[in-house]
């Protein structure tokens, strides 16, 4: 603790500082020697950088939206920090910020594409968007990765095929009702498929699987 006092601008001192304030739930306390660390040091990079602990802290107490910009600034210096991009897009989605969930989806799948999370967020960031060919891409490639939700996510792509005049809609749209049979959107989208509802009527309120 004395060569801490005594070195207040050393990076391992505030380092350590910080780790021991964290270790001891003190959150409001490890936000100084963090932000001292940021301030100092801007270009840390990895999962225990002072960006990615000052994130944890803000988390912690509640603060979303100074989590968000800690790891916005951490998202900037640190091209592999896939953490970082996977909760920015659950906080910009949550946000309805759709040009940033893609923006961080991208940057979480130059990283690693074989996590299905980021392929999530990019369809259904592209498809608010209004953006039909990547939000079908994302949604096939979901697919590939068997999500929890396949009538969802089945039924999201035949809605999207059946915007583009596609003919798969109809495929898409069984197989949504395979999943779920009850699912009444679904029922909904087959029956304009086949001609036995007028178009007027496909977004009518349903309920989920």
């Amino acid at each position: 603790m004395e060569w801490i006092a005594n070195h207040p601008t050393n990076y391992y001192a505030l380092t350590e500082q910080a780790k021991m304030l964290l270790d001891q739930k003190k959150f409001q306390d490890a936000k100084a020697p963090l932000q001292k660390l940021i301030e100092l040091y801007p270009a840390q990079k990895g999962a225990d950088s002072a960006y990615a602990m000052l994130a944890d802290v803000h988390h912690e107490l509640g603060e979303t939206n100074q989590e968000r910009d800690v790891l916005v600034k951490l998202a900037a210096v640190d091209t592999d920090a896939t953490d970082a991009f996977l909760r920015l897009m659950e906080l910009f989605a949550a946000a309805k910020d759709w040009p940033a969930v893609v923006l961080n989806a991208e940057r979480c799948l130059a990283v690693n594409p074989l996590v299905v999370q980021p392929h999530r967020y990019l369809a259904r960031a592209s498809e608010e968007l209004g953006k039909a060919q990547p939000a079908i891409g994302a949604y096939q490639t979901v697919l590939l990765f068997d999500p929890p939700d396949p009538a969802d996510v089945h039924f999201r792509l035949a809605r999207l095929l059946r915007q583009a005049g596609d003919p798969a809609a109809k495929r898409q749209v069984l197989q949504a009702l395979e999943e779920a049979p009850r699912f009444r959107e679904a029922q909904r989208l087959l029956l304009d498929i086949t001609g036995e509802l007028p178009r007027n009527q496909t977004n009518s309120p349903g309920v989920s699987p």
